[in-house]
């Protein structure tokens, strides 16, 4: 055989099991779960086209975030799953167990592992860095791919060991993805796609991002044309066809531009170009507070995955109508609806689709309750009743999927759900109580832990008698302030703090006990008469002072007569008058009474 020949021929065989083995590399995602202190439990997915061939090693490592260090995973294949969305009387198109090449679909490998950084040989690499990269590499990515140059498959997640062990909590498990990845969407009908992402071990907050496929540590694949993270494929973006980068409404009818949601992680777009197969990938960082109270990064994980454009059945997609973002105070229920809407594909479709509606039970303790199964088009209503102490800056979420039964392949979107929880306005009451019958009180601030730093909240006291009824005896909108009680006895303070502009006040209730005060009556009460030419004397009845006693009388108010200071005091009225005694213990309390005294003609 001419030995040119040979050389093609051997060229020709790589090439072609190069050609063969790229086309089966779909995506895929890195998990892990913290089983105690620095030993963790890594859950890989790799995603599988069923065209392509077998798939069964890739490389899995760790390392040092600097790329040294580099340790290599022994693992476990524990699962092959067909992922490929099928209707009631469908066909799976994958043989997950013999991964034979058969139609198109999408199939699920599971690989799991264990590592322990306080045990030889990862412990070499605790002791040389913080962050620690988890990666999955297989040659290749799909020639097919037209928004990027493809090359080799690789994905990673990160781990920073030393902020965890910083935090009050010495664990860390990443976020969960429970809505697997699409393949394939339809040519010029609306998508939307959520991950699904569940913290509800650790409660950390979460930051989405539109993120670069790579083909190595720290390297990027190449884009084509205009494509970019933020684009990553060809939206509907009227009226010239091609344009990608328009402004992105997702609201529309079909949504416009390429949309991504940094708050949900939902991807809304309206693909055009029916032979586009494109990479679309989203960084998951993770945030939590450590011992000193500061925000820092306890890691990251991604999901790589390959979309592929396609001429659907004529079947419009389900999808959601309605707001997804709601706030709620701590300790109050909240209860909204999930609305779907499947429209038929018209005038072709005559076989109207019924729809499906689940959640991945994202908030623990929610219910997710579909109002009435009967229905074609499902409306479910969501209820969670919170807990003081649940409020945090970052929002609960979950995911709703919505998924109609047309045959052969059904369609679905899916779509998150926030809800954030706001810290109530909450404070100690401190009361003192002083000499004489006066009550200090003081609102002492607890909400302000959550970095809402609130500078403007409000505050009311009331003050009424042991029935807390009728007009109030005393109110006040200051933080501190002071009141002097005429009486002892039993009384109702009411007390509300609020934090604008969150809003979420709270009212206490406080019983305060005054002992006895010093009391003076004058003995003929408020009104009496005399009339012309006699005259009156008076002398107060007196109730829990401390002798000795000194009278100031005036008569009329305002001008008091420094020698009116006897216990008796004789009005000769000439006209209506009034008579005052204010009245001074030997600890200093004061009370006072005031009668009006009318004159009556003879």
């Amino acid at each position: 055989m001419n030995r040119l020949y040979k050389i093609f021929l051997i060229l020709l065989v790589v090439f072609g099991v190069q050609n063969a083995r790229a086309s089966h590399m779909m995506g895929g995602d890195i998990a892990y779960e913290c089983i105690s202190p620095g030993k963790y439990k890594l859950v890989i997915k790799i995603y599988r086209d069923c065209r392509g061939i077998p798939f069964n090693s890739p490389t899995i490592n760790v390392f040092c975030a600097d790329g040294t260090n580099s340790q290599s995973v022994n693992y476990t294949r524990t699962a092959i799953n067909d992922l490929t969305p099928t209707c009631a009387s469908g066909t799976a198109p994958c043989n997950p167990q013999n991964q034979t090449v058969g139609e198109e679909g999408i199939e699920e490998h599971v690989f799991e592992a264990t590592i322990d950084f306080n045990s030889s040989p990862y412990n070499s690499i605790k002791n040389n860095c913080c962050e620690v990269m988890i990666k999955v590499e297989q040659c290749c990515r799909n020639g097919a791919i037209t928004t990027i140059s493809p090359g080799n498959f690789y994905t990673d997640a990160m781990i920073n060991i030393c902020n965890i062990a910083k935090s009050k909590n010495k664990c860390n498990t990443s976020p969960q993805l429970s809505i697997p990845p699409v393949a394939y969407v339809c040519c010029n009908q609306p998508f939307t796609y959520n991950n699904g992402v569940r913290e509800v071990i650790d409660g950390d907050s979460l930051g989405y991002e539109l993120g670069n496929p790579l083909n190595a540590n720290n390297s990027n694949e190449t884009y084509t044309g205009n494509f970019n993270p933020q684009i990553p494929m060809t939206p509907y973006c009227p009226p010239n066809p091609g344009v990608v980068n328009c402004r992105a409404l997702p609201n529309a009818k079909p949504p416009r531009g390429f949309y991504f949601d940094k708050e949900t992680g939902d991807i809304v777009f309206t693909p055009t170009k029916c032979d586009e197969v494109g990479i679309i990938v989203i960084h998951i960082t993770e945030w939590r507070k450590d011992s000193l109270n500061n925000w820092v990064k306890i890691g990251f994980t991604r999901r790589d995955m390959q979309i592929v454009v396609k001429q659907c059945p004529d079947n419009n997609p389900p999808s959601f109508t309605g707001n997804n973002k709601y706030s709620v105070c701590e300790g109050t229920k909240i209860c909204f609806y999930v609305d779907t809407k499947d429209e038929p594909f018209l005038p072709k479709q005559t076989r109207l689709d019924t729809v499906a509606l689940t959640w991945n039970y994202g908030i623990p303790g929610g219910t997710f309750t579909i109002v009435d199964p009967t229905a074609r088009e499902k409306q479910a209503q969501f209820c969670w009743q919170t807990k003081i102490g649940d409020a945090r800056p970052n929002a609960y979420s979950f995911t709703a999927t919505a998924k109609d039964d047309n045959c052969p392949k059904p369609s679905s979107s899916n779509r998150g759900y926030n809800v954030t929880v706001k810290p109530k306005a909450r404070d100690n009451r401190k009361y003192e109580l002083l000499e004489c019958g006066k009550l200090r009180f003081d609102a002492l601030i607890t909400s302000d832990t959550l970095n809402y730093k609130s500078k403007n909240y409000t505050f009311q006291y009331t003050i009424r008698d042991s029935t807390n009824t009728g007009k109030p005896l005393f109110m006040t909108y200051n933080k501190r302030d002071s009141f002097k009680f005429k009486r002892g006895g039993k009384y109702i303070i009411e007390h509300l703090i609020n934090n604008p502009p969150l809003n979420c006040p709270s009212i206490y209730s406080d019983t305060v006990i005054i002992p006895p005060v010093l009391d003076v009556e004058l003995a003929f009460g408020k009104d009496t008469f005399v009339c012309a030419g006699d005259s009156l004397t008076l002398q107060p009845e007196i109730a829990n002072g401390v002798p000795s006693y000194k009278y100031n009388w005036e008569t009329p108010r305002g001008t008091r007569n420094p020698k009116d200071t006897f216990n008796k005091y004789t009005l000769k009225p000439v006209a209506d008058a009034e008579l005052i005694l204010i009245l001074t213990d030997k600890n200093k309390c004061v009370d006072s009474d005031t009668i009006l005294v009318h004159y009556q003609p003879n």
